[in-house]
């Protein structure tokens, strides 16, 4: 059981850099701060448990029976990062009002909740999220008793990375400068924009 969860943990953790939400959730660490960086992340730990809903209660089939669909998912998830990407772009300009702490107006609190449903837009619309989800459980469903554990154990390996990374931005963002926040959240930006241009080229190639 603990080698089970312990596995679980660490996939979860060193998969998870590599998914698009960590550039909103640098853009939004180096703007307002460490709630709103944290806001993304636990939006894409939830979306990453609504993919592994849907896989574990089957729906994943009418992907494989149904090709429209998965070309669908290319375009829905290359849309939404190019969202996010010119999101991301338009707030280099803004990187100069940074304050120390984020704020508890109400407007804030409404960034807080735009910033968590586009961590969890980010994740359950893309492909890569449901692909690697049935990669990793396949195996698993064949009879292991424990797969409802190591699921659990990848979202709380998820969950630790988002939150580190949260606490690295809070941490080093006092001693960024303007130019280096801009080069970040530029950056981060770039990521997202390239993850949205492969992502429709894959629904091209799907069509064609």
């Amino acid at each position: 059981m603990w080698s089970t969860m312990m596995n679980g943990i660490v996939l979860g953790f060193v998969a998870s850099p590599t998914c698009p939400s960590n550039g909103e959730e640098i853009k939004q660490g180096t703007r307002r701060g460490f709630l709103f960086a944290l806001a993304v992340g636990l939006g894409a730990v939830v979306g990453d448990a609504i993919i592994l809903i849907a896989v574990l209660l089957g729906f994943m089939p009418l992907i494989e029976a149904y090709p429209v669909l998965h070309s669908i998912l290319w375009l829905m998830g290359g849309l939404v990062l190019l969202y996010v990407s010119w999101g991301i772009f338009t707030e280099i300009r803004h990187v100069e009002g940074v304050s120390a702490m984020a704020s508890t107006t109400e407007t804030e609190k409404s960034y807080f909740w735009k910033a968590f449903g586009i961590g969890t837009a980010i994740t359950t619309f893309n492909p890569f999220t449901i692909v690697w989800w049935i990669g990793l459980l396949s195996p698993m469903l064949a009879g292991s008793n424990n797969i409802t554990l190591f699921s659990a154990a990848v979202l709380a390996g998820s969950l630790a990375w988002f939150v580190l990374l949260a606490l690295l931005l809070h941490a080093g963002r006092s001693f960024l400068n303007k130019k280096m926040r801009q080069l970040i959240i530029g950056t981060s930006g770039c990521v997202v924009f390239g993850y949205s241009l492969y992502f429709l080229w894959q629904f091209i190639v799907n069509l064609i």
